[in-house]
């Protein structure tokens, strides 16, 4: 459980916003938008926020059928406020475009693959569970299957029970 609770605490404490298109842009006709989310690794608790004029400009997210043929049409959500902010919450690839005609032919749109975020290393401070060593066993015990293996190599050596 303490695990759980240590690895969410880690997960939200790396979660980062990204601003599509920043430093260079915005959201646009003029940002290369391709080559701006290949610098990017998203994983699930990041957010991306589109920054745009809204008279000019909206955000759609679609699906990959609607992304590859620039439409709109039977989009998944909308945004146009011109400052909106989206939640990367699981794996996956998400698209989004300019619903304006003309926008997405023009290159505003957007893939976003969002990765799974690597997994922690073991915890050092994990107690493990090894054998004691042979100064924490009974001393006769140990020295009698000791001696018992030396005089009877193939034999089969019973240990005390006590």
């Amino acid at each position: 459980m303490a695990a759980l609770v240590v690895a969410a605490v880690m997960e939200a404490a790396a979660a980062a916003t990204y601003t599509v298109g920043a430093p260079d842009g915005l959201w646009d006709m003029q940002t290369d938008y391709t080559q701006w989310v290949k610098t990017k690794t998203f994983h699930p608790g990041d957010k991306i926020t589109f920054t745009y004029s809204p008279e000019l400009h909206d955000v759609v997210e679609v699906t990959e059928a609607g992304y590859g043929a620039c439409s709109s049409a039977n989009n998944i959500s909308a945004f146009r406020t011109g400052n909106d902010v989206v939640a990367l919450a699981a794996v996956g690839t998400r698209y989004f475009l300019c619903g304006l005609t003309g926008h997405c032919d023009s290159g505003m749109k957007i893939r976003v693959h969002v990765v799974a975020a690597a997994a922690p290393g073991p915890d050092a401070a994990a107690p493990t569970s090894a054998a004691a060593p042979p100064s924490a066993r009974c001393w006769w015990a140990v020295a009698s299957a000791e001696i018992a293996a030396l005089l009877l190599p193939r034999a089969t050596v019973a240990r005390p029970l006590w």
